[in-house]
Order: C-alpha cells, then sequence, then structure tokens
C-alpha cells in the first residue's frame, strides 16, 4: 500500500488533488441554411402551422395588452373575444391543410 505525504498548506488550498481527465467524443454535422429550408411539402405545412397559430396568439396578446393600457377596454375585449375563435380557427384550419396535403 502507498502511502501519499500532502503538504497541509495544498490540503487546505485544495490543491493537492490533480484533475481527473474525462474525454468526451465530438460529434459534427454539417448545417446550412439551405439544407434547414430544403424540406418536404408536409414539414413546410407543420412549421407554416406553428408560425402562423404562434403569430396569431402574440400579435393579440400584444394588441390586447397595448388598447388596454391605453384605456381602451372596449377594444381590448372585442380582440380578445376575436382572438378566442380565430386561434381555433387558425389551427383546426391548418391542420385540415396539413392533413390534405399529407394525404395528396
Amino acid at each position: 500500500m502507498k502511502t501519499q505525504t500532502i503538504n497541509f498548506r495544498d490540503f487546505m488550498e485544495n490543491k493537492w488533488r490533480k484533475p481527473a481527465v474525462y474525454s468526451m467524443p465530438v460529434y459534427s454535422f454539417g448545417f446550412t441554411w439551405a439544407s434547414f429550408f430544403h424540406m418536404t411539402p408536409e414539414m413546410t405545412g407543420a412549421y407554416l402551422l406553428v408560425s402562423v397559430v404562434g403569430l396569431t396568439a402574440i400579435l393579440s396578446n400584444v394588441f390586447e395588452n397595448h388598447f388596454a393600457s391605453q384605456g381602451a377596454d372596449h377594444i381590448a375585449d372585442i380582440i380578445s373575444k376575436a382572438a378566442s375563435v380565430l386561434l381555433p380557427t387558425t389551427f383546426f384550419a391548418f391542420i385540415l391543410l396539413f392533413l390534405w396535403r399529407l394525404m395528396a
């Protein structure tokens, strides 16, 4: 059995340990914008679905908060009611468009 002698000052400063060396494999892959935007029509429909529904939700919230903070509560209420109808409508319309393109 081997005994190791450690200087007290090094022990207190935690300098006596040798750092452990970890090896980790590095994986690389090629990414270009052309390969990102070159997708099938099904994926284009899915990205369009997420983008339109998300943008509709964000813009309706921004406009509703803007008009509510300006004191135009009736306009904010109209936007809120329109969003409660528009969001499900756009979602289901783009789902149907996506499924239609998938079947064609």
